[in-house]
């Protein structure tokens, strides 16, 4: 690959990565919202080093035939960086989360504890990990702490799972990137399940499981009420 493809190429991949990151936003597909400046920084430094290159080579080829040598199907490789200007991946679904179920434990719970939830007045609207872990929490320990407070869950549709009577409803949780994504999945009961990958505004209360069973780290919920929703600007936890 010649001098200037190299270079074309740093060019081509520090603009990608500026569309995505201040263009589309769509790079929330692939890490955490926090990696944003990092990203941005990463792809000037690229933008700078590529056209120093290439104005480099420009000034110097007339000086040296080397530029001109080298194999002209090393341009391919430029192809999959156009190709993130048209066809952007999307973020991960349905597909990713009925592959992952070898979680054995619920996300842990916060230093200092679960807050207290009222009993009274609208949904409380919480992330999935909560709901798991405090689904869990009640159902090794005092279960009458969760039942019957109603909550909201946001998360894309999932197919239900080997005898979950339900549909899933999931959001994926990510510490770096999209390679970690691990699956947080709630069964719903009593509401007709939309198509997979369409997010959702699920109401409802946790159905605790049936009496002599063990504990559970896929979590139930007895659903109220539901609401098709477009998908979230970021759509990890």
């Amino acid at each position: 690959m010649s001098k200037a493809a190299q270079n074309l190429l740093l060019v081509l991949v520090g603009a990608a990565i500026l569309w995505t990151t201040l263009g589309s936003g769509e790079y929330v597909n692939y890490v955490r919202p926090g990696f944003r400046y990092p990203l941005v920084a990463a792809a000037v430094a690229l933008l700078v080093l590529g056209t120093a290159g290439l104005r480099r080579e420009w000034r110097d080829a007339g000086d040296d035939d080397e530029h001109s040598h080298g194999p002209r199907v090393a341009w391919l490789l430029c192809l999959p960086v156009l190709a993130i200007f048209v066809i952007a991946p999307p973020a991960l679904g349905s597909f990713t989360a009925s592959r992952d179920t070898g979680r054995t434990a619920p996300p842990p719970a916060p230093a200092e504890g679960f807050a207290p939830l009222p009993r009274t007045g609208a949904p409380v609207s919480m992330s999935m990990g909560e709901f798991i872990g405090r689904a869990y929490e009640a159902q090794t320990g005092a279960p009458a702490a969760f039942e019957g407070v109603p909550v909201r869950l946001t998360g894309f549709v999932t197919p239900a799972g080997k005898g979950d009577r339900g549909w899933r409803v999931t959001r994926l949780k990510v510490a770096c990137c999209a390679g970690d994504a691990v699956p947080f999945p709630v069964i719903v009961r009593g509401l007709p399940r939309p198509p997979a990958d369409s997010w959702v505004q699920v109401v409802g209360v946790w159905e605790p499981p049936a009496t002599g069973r063990g504990a559970t780290v896929v979590q139930a919920l007895r659903g109220r009420s539901l609401q098709r929703i477009g998908r979230p600007g970021n759509p990890y936890e």
